[in-house]
């Protein structure tokens, strides 16, 4: 009898746990409906959301019922378990599971208003100080977001203890139990396919958030081992690691070569008998969406687009990354990514050369100019790896400097504005001796929050233009969105026009070359297309141009550092190294669109997802024909999708090769200072 009591116990309990966990789950489900709500309301009021947005919502509510059903299959029996064990305990784990899962939902659709972006595994490319960072700079946790947060919270609480006087029916459980573990049959299907969506916001939209990170950071810590492998082991002898038709040179150096740059600039420079200054101005988030002609969202910077018209200006140049942590590797380097970045390989990374450290050898002295903290993304270790002679950051400027204004909840600021770093700028030259000197200014404005001096005068100068180019009502709606990013670029260019005032007045402005490029471009406004992030501009002017030319072939940031040492050698009589590990090829000068490059994106920390050759651009095993001014159109052609694949296959296998193994040059390029 007794035996025969325990077994209907732990029946009655099994079935009673059955239920509850039923009954949590189905709660789970209405909060997920609750927060989709939200979202839309809260987007539509934030950013631009797509024409089709309410049909995203509810393909994504569908979504989130078979992620539900795959989650409650997968928990089952540890969570029956649990219960088994201890009632309360179980209520209090699981409601916990619930509570956590929601508060990171909202947190994330916030994160996706303010970016335009999904977070994923680029979380864990950061440290702990830069992601408090990054977080106050997108307005941290305000009193709003705080009490949005509580009722929430209080909400799910409120839920959950209601949730006990609800009764679950047999057939409800019967039916509830088989959809779940049936349900694992589509498991693959609880993320959207990416290529099925017009624009990467649609994605983004359709996809849930906390899901989406959470999966991610699985697949982080517990990657799939075939996959992992091929990244190692994978070798394909059919194409270069970059599709190039270089001459390599070493097995033991991947990307090792001979350096056959052709001298595309030497012919628009009347070349003096001095070496020149070179001046590059890496602007942070300046895209080609919102800046020179064609620009599809309009141009706001128009100083810059009359600069355009007196220089060198390619208008399709690609970065390497969708974040700044890559640009100072691929401009001044054409250096290869490790695994989230060459400079967050930190004290591993490999020994490399770059422009900084071949013009250092030939009598060079390199500044470089940040309005922040320059150990960010690691920036201070790579300049000093590769021999920067002055780095002034921001704890160097002094009190006559002003930072940009605080964002009001949290009181942070990135700091000192374009205008007060072209100031030091100057400041830093009046004492630089004849030497010729390379000279790197990174920005800062355009980069969230946002904030700016005389923030409400350049809100002024948005709407002005937002009137010149005849927009209607509900297009200035849409852009008063993104009102503080746009000022953000007005500001920026009024401190170049001074900046270019002020050089002027300088004796070596004659014999000066100035580089204007953008890091990568803003996330938000939304980005068109999966091409979009890395579209930005080139801007070459000097006072030693012949005649102002522009074009349209697609270049990258790889591409500057080889064809600037052409330049050099061939015009200046300067002796380079005839080996070099650059991924880029050079600068292309074809005035009409054309694109022969080769290059792999490196999007976000720990995501290598992207992927040009030639006229062809993947991304998430998508496939798409590159057409003029960096457009992209899918198609299907699986054999041409495999033969991409493999390219970009091979130049993961040698890009991990090369800087886990410190396999990048071989100890005669090493730095030898000239003596």
């Amino acid at each position: 009898m007794k035996i025969v009591s325990r077994r209907k116990i732990l029946k009655d309990n099994l079935i009673l746990g059955v239920k509850r966990y039923i009954t949590i789950n189905l709660l789970f489900l209405f909060l997920l409906i609750l927060a989709r709500i939200y979202e839309y309301f809260y987007l539509k009021s934030a950013i631009t959301l797509p024409a089709n947005s309410i049909k995203l919502e509810l393909s994504g509510i569908g979504l989130d019922i078979l992620m539900l059903f795959n989650l409650a299959a997968w928990f089952a029996l540890p969570c029956l378990v649990l219960f088994l064990i201890s009632k309360h305990l179980f209520n209090l784990i699981y409601g916990f599971l619930v509570i956590l899962f929601i508060f990171a939902e909202i947190a994330l659709i916030q994160y996706l208003g303010t970016t335009s972006l999904l977070l994923g595994t680029d979380l864990f490319g950061y440290t702990f100080d830069e992601v408090i960072k990054i977080v106050s700079a997108s307005g941290g946790f305000s009193f709003a977001s705080l009490l949005l947060v509580i009722v929430f919270i209080a909400l799910i609480v409120s839920i959950l203890i209601l949730s006990r006087k609800i009764k679950i029916g047999n057939l409800v459980a019967y039916l509830f139990i088989v959809v779940s573990f049936t349900s694992l049959m589509f498991q693959k299907y609880t993320k959207p396919d990416a290529g099925e969506f017009k624009s990467e916001l649609a994605y983004n939209l359709t996809t849930n958030k906390a899901y989406h990170l959470f999966s991610s950071t699985y697949k982080f810590y517990y990657p799939d081992d075939a996959s992992e492998a091929s990244l190692y082991s994978y070798f394909y002898t059919g194409f270069s690691s970059v599709g190039r038709s270089f001459e390599y040179i070493s097995s033991e150096f991947p990307f090792l070569h001979k350096d056959n740059t052709p001298d595309v600039l030497g012919k628009y420079f009347n070349i003096g008998p001095e070496k020149p200054n070179l001046v590059f101005i890496i602007v942070e988030s300046l895209g080609r969406a919102y800046s020179g002609e064609g620009a599809y969202l309009k141009s706001f910077t128009p100083f810059l687009d009359s600069l355009e018209l007196k220089s060198l200006y390619w208008e399709n140049v690609l970065s390497t990354a969708g974040r700044t942590f890559e640009v100072l590797p691929s401009i001044f380097g054409s250096m290869p990514y490790g695994k989230s970045g060459f400079a967050e390989m930190g004290a591993d990374m490999p020994d490399a050369i770059s422009l900084i450290s071949l013009l250092k050898e030939r009598g060079y002295v390199s500044r470089f100019f940040y309005g922040g903290d320059a150990n960010f993304d690691n920036m201070k270790m790579f300049l000093t790896r590769q021999h920067v002679d002055y780095l002034i950051e921001g704890k160097d400027f002094g009190p006559e400097y002003k930072k940009m204004p605080p964002i009001k909840t949290g009181g942070f600021t990135w700091g000192y504005g374009e205008k007060d770093i072209f100031k030091k700028g100057f400041e830093e030259l009046s004492n630089a001796g004849i030497q010729p000197r390379l000279d790197i200014y990174l920005t800062l404005a355009m980069h969230d929050p946002y904030c700016i001096p005389d923030q409400d005068y350049y809100n002024r100068k948005v709407e002005e233009r937002l009137s010149a180019n005849n927009f209607d009502e509900g297009q200035k709606m849409e852009y008063r969105k993104f009102l503080p990013n746009y000022a953000s670029i007005l500001y920026f260019n009024d401190a170049l026009r001074t900046f270019f005032e002020d050089y002027q007045k300088r004796d070596d402005y004659k014999n000066t070359i100035f580089f204007i490029t953008g890091d990568h471009r803003m996330s938000t406004p939304p980005i068109a297309t999966q091409i979009d992030r890395f579209h930005v501009p080139l801007i070459i002017f000097s006072p030693m141009l012949r005649s102002p030319t522009k074009f349209s072939s697609v270049v990258s940031h790889l591409d500057f550092t080889p064809s600037v040492v052409a330049f050099m050698k061939n015009n200046y009589g300067m002796s380079f190294p005839t080996v070099v590990p650059w991924l880029g090829q050079g600068l292309d000068s074809m005035k009409t669109f054309r694109s022969t490059v080769s290059v792999p994106f490196i999007r976000t920390k720990n995501e290598i997802i992207d992927y040009i050759d030639r006229d062809y651009f993947i991304v998430n095993n998508q496939l798409f024909k590159v057409s003029e001014n960096l457009g992209i159109d899918q198609i299907n052609d699986e054999k041409k999708l495999s033969e991409i694949q493999r390219k970009f296959e091979k130049f993961k296998t040698d890009n991990l090769k090369a800087c886990l193994n410190n396999s990048l040059i071989p100890d005669s390029l090493k730095f030898r200072m000239r003596r």
